[in-house]
């Protein structure tokens, strides 16, 4: 007799929560730590929204059949389509869930996940026309599809669209539709900066941004677009492993290059933070950096306890 508990199964109005859930993050509307808090909260809810993924790939496949069908003649009127809650009840109640190593073994999502760690960078084929760039301490998902879906859920990434492709790029600011062309997508709290290299973005209230111009996106519009082509090198500079620096504080410096090291730098004088730097610095490593500030200015940089470099005066 085997000592595994029962699955517990999931009410009809649970499996109404996690279709709701299925389709706000489908949409890109729900956050990956909510839903991840709402699914380990209860096994119930994780049975559940196994249950409806099941169902909702269950539901496209019958619907692409019916396209078939309804594209030849009949002779009779169809039969009334039973509605949603009645399908989804009625799919639940065979839907399988698959018990591994005491936990549930099932697809939360119909998407594809890249990550890198602190200093790290990755690209990735994400479809034959398609490839993602995504710079350090960053998360993007992807779904195959008309359009190509993105999520970029942390940090920044760059996108290359090939001939003919078309992707919708979900940000805490919105959604925003991208034609063939080359972006750079950077999150900055809940906005996003939004740099176009070569082709054209619209948002939901048909704005446009174009070649040439950066935007910082918020509240599911374009914002402020500014015509900067200048300042592409500096937002695309990461590709070349380079910071590219024009008269920013050294604050600002700190804050840009932090994001590659693992082991911060920090100022140890509030003094040098209204320094002004320009260069072109490697961010594979500090060292090119701080000897420019030992050159420029004099300032000291001491390794600390924790392995982070403090910055003081000689």
């Amino acid at each position: 007799m085997s000592g595994r508990s029962p699955t517990p199964q999931p009410s009809a109005d649970l499996i109404e929560e996690a279709a709701a859930w299925l389709a706000a993050l489908d949409a890109g509307t729900a956050s990956d730590a909510a839903f991840a808090t709402w699914r380990d909260a209860d096994a119930r809810h994780a049975v559940a929204f196994a249950e409806v993924a099941s169902t909702w790939r269950d539901l496209d496949a019958l619907r692409l059949v019916a396209g078939e069908r309804d594209s030849l003649p009949t002779a009779a009127a169809a039969p009334t389509r039973p509605g949603r809650r009645h399908v989804l009840r009625a799919a639940a109640s065979v839907a399988a869930v698959m018990a591994v190593g005491g936990g549930l073994a099932y697809r939360g999502e119909a998407r594809e996940t890249i990550s890198t760690r602190v200093g790290e960078r990755r690209s990735v084929a994400a479809a034959p026309s398609i490839t993602l760039d995504v710079n350090t301490d960053s998360e993007v998902r992807w779904r195959a599809g008309r359009p190509f879906r993105l999520w970029l859920e942390r940090g920044e990434m760059a996108i290359r669209l090939g001939r003919g492709e078309q992707a919708a790029l979900c940000v805490p600011a919105g959604t925003f539709r991208l034609a063939p062309g080359r972006y750079n997508a950077r999150l900055r709290g809940e906005s996003c900066e939004l740099a176009v290299i070569t082709g054209a973005i619209t948002d939901a209230a048909s704005g446009r941004l174009g070649a040439g111009e950066i935007a910082l996106l918020s509240g599911d519009t374009l914002g402020a677009v500014v015509p900067r082509a200048a300042d592409l090198p500096r937002v695309t500079a990461w590709q070349r492993d380079t910071l590219m620096l024009s008269g920013e504080s050294l604050d600002y410096a700190l804050a840009e290059m932090n994001r590659y090291l693992p082991h911060k730098i920090v100022i140890g004088d509030p003094a040098l933070s209204r320094l002004r730097l320009g260069g072109t610095f490697a961010t594979t490593s500090p060292a090119e950096f701080l000897r420019a500030l030992h050159a420029s200015f004099g300032i000291e940089a001491t390794t600390g306890r924790g392995g982070g470099i403090v910055l003081t005066r000689a």
